[in-house]
């Protein structure tokens, strides 16, 4: 029996492989192709443990392809060779769904969107450090 880090390795393995293949991913077909390959449940409970692992599964996709969101701290795993920060792959929205798509696969608009995410965030972390300081200062003060 696999453990649940075991499962998040393996999930983690098949978006790599198809993010250096190429290819686009959408949570929800991913999550239907990893149930696919995992069909062997059978007895009379296997419904229950069928909802139970579709459910594990599609949470387990989203956090790893989460990975790729927006943060301060980029995954040494995910930096495309040669770059410091530039991500393998980033997440946007198609046709209304979150999709994983390669970084050579992204239009420039839709990576533009994302460098100005990314300015977006770095002028919240400054106003952030400042508040902090600030706080810092008044209880210095008030004390």
């Amino acid at each position: 029996m696999k453990s649940t880090t075991e499962v998040t390795r393996e999930v983690r393995r098949v978006v790599q492989d198809k993010i250096d293949a190429g290819v686009a991913i959408r949570v929800e077909w991913l999550t239907t192709e990893i149930l696919a390959m995992k069909d062997k449940i059978e007895g009379e409970d296997a419904d229950f443990y069928i909802a139970c692992g579709a459910d594990f599964i599609k949470k387990t996709v989203k956090r790893v392809i989460g990975e790729y969101e927006p943060q301060a701290q980029t995954f040494a795993q995910i930096v495309m060779e040669g770059f410091d920060y530039l991500q393998k792959a980033y997440t946007v929205s198609r046709d209304n769904e979150t999709t994983l798509v390669p970084v050579t696969m992204l239009s420039d608009a839709e990576l533009e969107v994302r460098a100005q995410e990314y300015e977006a965030m770095a002028k919240g972390c400054i106003k952030h450090s400042l508040e902090i300081r600030a706080f810092i200062m008044c209880r210095s003060e008030a004390a």
